[in-house]
């Protein structure tokens, strides 16, 4: 899924992925993410920890990737590189997930320099696996 606007003309990694096909595009990624929450989807935003001023009504947290279960459905929401994720989309999310690192600030332990197609891509083959574990047990 992708935010129908353009957001980030200059982005190179960002143009080169319009000319892909897309699986949804939306005009307002928060209130898509805030009604697939309505419908019980788990909506995990890419994060190194989890923003401190984005919900009043609860803190989202920070999971390490190896603490992430597969048993419910989920959305997995990259932001894009240099901003991460806007403010309205972050609030949205349920939670939060990082890839562990090796550098520790404060509470957060996460690697935050990734380019976001690889953190992308850690993120999903890491789910995927999780999935096919959960397959294969039932």
């Amino acid at each position: 899924m992708m935010c129908s606007r353009q957001h980030d003309n200059d982005n190179a990694d960002a143009n080169s992925s319009s000319s892909s096909p897309l699986v949804y595009s939306t005009g307002n990624m928060s209130r898509l993410l805030n009604t697939a929450k309505e419908e019980g989807w788990r909506v995990l935003g890419a994060a190194a920890e989890s923003p401190n001023d984005i919900n009043d009504e609860h803190q989202q947290q920070c999971f390490d990737l190896q603490n992430i279960s597969g048993n419910t459905p989920t959305i997995l929401v990259l932001g894009s590189e240099g901003s991460g994720l806007r403010r309205l989309v972050a609030k949205a999310c349920t939670d939060f997930v990082r890839i562990p690192g090796g550098v520790t600030t404060g509470t957060a332990a996460g690697v935050d320099s990734l380019n976001v197609s690889v953190t992308g891509g850690i993120l999903l083959w890491h789910l995927a696996q999780i999935q096919k574990r959960n397959d294969v047990s039932t």
